[in-house]
């Protein structure tokens, strides 16, 4: 299981924009689809928690979708890379 903190910040601290590219683009393949499929089940959760009103930082949902379409961006340029 990737590390989101890692790549979006612990509570309190953020991770800059240029340092969550810097992350991505150093990361290998596999590591990438990881890390997809936890940022994907965090979206899952975060939305089931906001239906039932639980969710304790609404911004959170917007910087976990943010980071899906930087990885399938990223995962996208790699593919067009190697054709």
């Amino acid at each position: 299981m990737a590390d989101l903190n890692k790549y979006l910040g612990a509570s309190g601290k953020s991770v800059k924009l240029h340092e969550q590219r810097d992350l991505l683009r150093g990361a290998d393949e596999s590591e990438l689809r990881e890390l997809l499929h936890d940022v994907q089940m965090e979206v899952l959760n975060l939305r089931t928690q906001a239906v039932m009103g639980d969710v304790e930082n609404p911004m959170r949902l917007r910087a976990i979708k943010k980071m899906v379409a930087r990885i399938h961006t990223e995962l996208t340029a790699r593919e067009q890379k190697v054709a």
